[in-house]
């Protein structure tokens, strides 16, 4: 019996924040798609756009997640206070415009402020752009 909570497609959201709320001890099928999404700590949250395949990803892992649709005041305050990026294999807090002018200049994303447009109203680079960012740690 499926739950009646929204697993629809919703309509006007196409941003979810995923949010790893327990220790993972499901199957090989149900670490790997956590492992996937990085979100292999409890309390670690990251940003996905919303699409009919993530929507299944995200009932592989329901257990174990909690989602929701955040705003772009959410998005900005997330980012600013707890905004970190990837950067070969070193996480680096994005304090500075130059490292994100850097690896995101070529995607017309040059600040801090492009950068947190860019993953509140995701568009055709959302998946390099939020690979950049490394999970939020709540």
């Amino acid at each position: 019996q499926m739950k009646p909570h929204g697993l629809e497609m919703p309509d006007k959201h196409s941003l979810a924040f995923v949010l790893c709320i327990k220790r993972i001890n499901g199957g090989l099928l149900v670490q790997r798609t956590i492992a996937r999404l990085s979100l292999n700590k409890i309390f670690n949250g990251v940003f996905m756009q919303v699409t009919p395949q993530t929507i299944k990803t995200l009932r592989i892992v329901e257990p174990y997640v909690t989602w929701g649709f955040p705003n772009l005041k959410s998005v900005r305050e997330l980012i600013l206070k707890r905004g970190q990026a990837k950067v070969k294999n070193k996480i680096i807090p994005l304090t500075d415009n130059t490292v994100i002018e850097e690896h995101l200049g070529k995607f017309r994303v040059i600040c801090l402020k492009d950068l947190i447009h860019e993953i509140a109203f995701p568009g055709k680079n959302f998946q390099v752009i939020s690979g950049f960012l490394h999970p939020s740690q709540l």
